[in-house]
């Protein structure tokens, strides 16, 4: 229920955490088959927990660019959406999507989100085999996405210092893939609002 404590779900260093928010976290782990499988398995059930459970919420892919890229009239015109597309990489079955573009030092990243559906489950997991800047948010129908795109975000200490402020803000969840190509688990961990959590595993 505070991950600012010891304890044995998952340990993040004060220094990472947002200042004076309490912040809970749960994991969901598998070890059927594959990474993949194992992965699959768990976000379907994190979903399915997330609709049943949280009425009114609403299930998103957030994803991102880890290094800066050149400033290019390539990379403007493709962005995101398209530069994932031309390497093999892209969700389906979604309802809605923003991207949003931010510019340092003459170079940009990019960052997007998407809404996803129950159907999408299958291509998000593949991607995130692919793609380590990414996120699964929980977010009330209010929530406004584009406010978090604007801040952009890193994996760098696991969750995005930032990010994971915006979300517990709007009283949201953000899951993150667990397990490396050699555990014996893979899986999520959320980390959130200590209610909707606690109401998600009971």
């Amino acid at each position: 229920m505070d991950v600012s404590k010891e304890n044995e779900t998952y340990n993040i260093g004060k220094n990472n955490l947002p200042e004076n928010i309490k912040v809970a976290a749960a994991s969901w782990l598998s070890t059927l088959g594959s990474r993949y499988d194992a992965r699959l398995l768990v976000l379907r059930l994190i979903f399915s927990l997330v609709m049943t459970k949280i009425p009114g919420f609403t299930f998103w892919y957030f994803i991102g660019d880890s290094a800066w890229q050149d400033n290019t009239r390539i990379v403007r015109h493709k962005k995101l959406w398209k530069r994932l597309k031309s390497r093999g990489i892209e969700v389906t079955h979604f309802s809605d999507s923003y991207e949003e573009m931010l510019e340092r030092d003459n170079k940009l990243k990019f960052f997007g989100a998407i809404l996803l559906s129950e159907l999408s489950i299958e291509s998000v997991v593949k991607t995130l085999n692919e793609e380590s800047c990414s996120y699964i948010v929980a977010l009330p129908e209010s929530a406004n996405i584009k406010e978090a795109l604007c801040l952009g975000w890193d994996i760098h200490g696991g969750f995005d210092k930032d990010l994971l402020r915006y979300v517990i803000n709007n009283k949201g969840i953000i899951f993150k893939v667990v397990g490396e190509f050699d555990d014996p688990e893979n899986g999520f961990v959320g980390l959130g609002v200590p209610e909707l959590l606690k109401n998600l595993v009971q």
